[in-house]
């Protein structure tokens, strides 16, 4: 993982704002990252594999509340990304996912997709970058420059002949090779208006879409061609899942490895009202499981699914459907590093990975602000910290709660300046402690 030397003020300032609220933002998960080094190994390797034999595997990570399950997922993403893979990271509260219904899931997915190479400043929306992206590599391999200065006369139909080398032999529905065929003719044409159809109707959001019925024909000498339009169904839950299989299709072929998603707070599932709700969820975490092999077309894809130890123990939760218990339960006490489990409460932080990762987080702020007084928190200060966050016995995840300590206090340090003298360790962690409980409780 990176460390801080080449880290920006901008955002080793953002990191900061973050770590008040206990938490990382996704672009500095690797700048504070200690620990699970074998989990993460694992995970790596899988990758590995995944990308060569095109098959999909699903993983669960379990933890308690705080316990890193996102910060886990963000790393795993994060290396992922330098792998070559395009991710997504999902909440299921949050992006009002629900686990039983994909056509929740798709629109969240292809808003919130973060691919290699595409700005980090939110500016760029990613289904018009994918659908750029993916149009960029058929024109090269038209043999199409993609300069702007150049254009061949036979642009059309050589963009034409290799969809038709490649997108129209695929198996996708004919919504999705009629879209993208329309995005692809239309770039060569500047036809804004279809690109942004095609985009929306990507994005699934609701609207009916049409897209000229000439692209849909074979380019003519003399042009013109079909007159009309071609309607494109809107993506819901007849068809949400042929349009995630385009997606990944669409992903490969835009030069990416595959997709990492990751679906954060599986535990929401156990809000849902109805135990036929509860069952209509549990069967279909059962058949995101059974997709490990590319079965239903699901390939290159590696799924995450992160929830509370109360949904692998609770009698109404993953044990009370067979056939999902079955299939994720380990075989033995011991840790299997591949397992389909991923248990971060059986691997916590040491006392020197905590250490460690506080003063990472020093090394942070004072990149942040570094007219702060060197050495306000010193290495001794930071080791006294981490010992009383270790022997306290509080219901928070001690990671979470060190770092919004030593934040607070090097914040204060900075503001107070010369007046400031550092808080008593014991003290400063139980009123924290109790501080941060007030806060969950509420």
């Amino acid at each position: 993982m990176s460390g801080t030397d080449d880290m920006a003020p901008a955002l080793a300032r953002a990191i900061v704002r973050s770590l008040t609220r206990g938490t990382t933002i996704a672009t500095g998960v690797r700048h504070v990252h200690v620990g699970h080094a074998n989990w993460l190994a694992a995970q790596r390797e899988l990758l590995e594999e995944v990308a060569e034999d095109g098959h999909s595997d699903t993983k669960f990570v379990r933890g308690a509340y705080g316990a890193g399950k996102s910060h886990f997922l963000g790393v795993v993403q994060d290396e992922a990304r330098d792998m070559g893979w395009a991710t997504a990271h999902l909440e299921c509260r949050s992006d009002h996912v629900e686990i039983d219904r994909f056509e929740t899931l798709y629109p969240a997915l292809v808003a919130k997709l973060v691919m290699p190479g595409a700005s980090d400043g939110g500016d760029v929306d990613p289904a018009r970058y994918l659908l750029e992206k993916w149009a960029s590599v058929l024109r090269r391999a038209a043999g199409i420059r993609d300069d702007g200065i150049t254009r061949p006369f036979d642009a059309d139909s050589r963009i034409f002949r290799r969809l038709g080398e490649t997108l129209h032999r695929s198996s996708l529905s004919a919504d999705f090779v009629n879209a993208l065929t329309a995005f692809a003719r239309a770039q060569t044409e500047n036809d804004n208006e279809t690109m942004i159809a095609v985009t929306r109707w990507l994005k699934a959001d609701g609207d009916r879409m049409s897209i000229p019925r000439r692209y849909m024909g074979k380019p003519t000498a003399l042009g013109g061609g079909m007159a009309g339009t071609t309607p494109l169904s809107p993506i819901g839950r007849g068809n949400a899942t042929e349009a995630m299989r385009g997606i990944l299709w669409l992903i490969r072929e835009a030069g990416f490895t595959g997709l990492v998603l990751c679906i954060d707070e599986i535990e929401e599932l156990a809000k849902l009202r109805t135990r036929k709700r509860q069952e209509q969820s549990l069967q279909a975490l059962r058949e995101y499981v059974d997709h490990a092999g590319g079965q239903g077309g699901f390939k290159h894809l590696c799924m995450y699914l992160a929830a509370t130890p109360e949904m692998f123990e609770g009698p109404d939760y993953f044990p009370r459907y067979d056939a999902l218990a079955t299939r994720i339960q380990p075989v033995s006490d011991r840790l299997n590093w591949r397992g389909t489990v991923v248990d971060l409460d059986r691997t916590p932080l040491d006392a020197q990975e905590m250490l460690a990762m506080a003063r990472r987080i020093a090394a942070i702020h004072r990149i942040a602000y570094p007219g702060t007084r060197d050495g306000a928190l010193t290495d001794q200060y930071l080791d006294e910290l981490m010992t009383e966050v270790v022997a306290s016995r509080v219901r928070i995840a001690k990671p979470r709660l060190l770092a919004r300590i030593v934040v607070d206090e090097l914040e204060r340090a900075r503001q107070e300046a010369g007046a400031f003298e550092a808080s008593e360790a014991s003290t400063l962690v139980s009123d924290a402690a109790a501080s941060i409980l007030r806060e969950i409780d509420e």
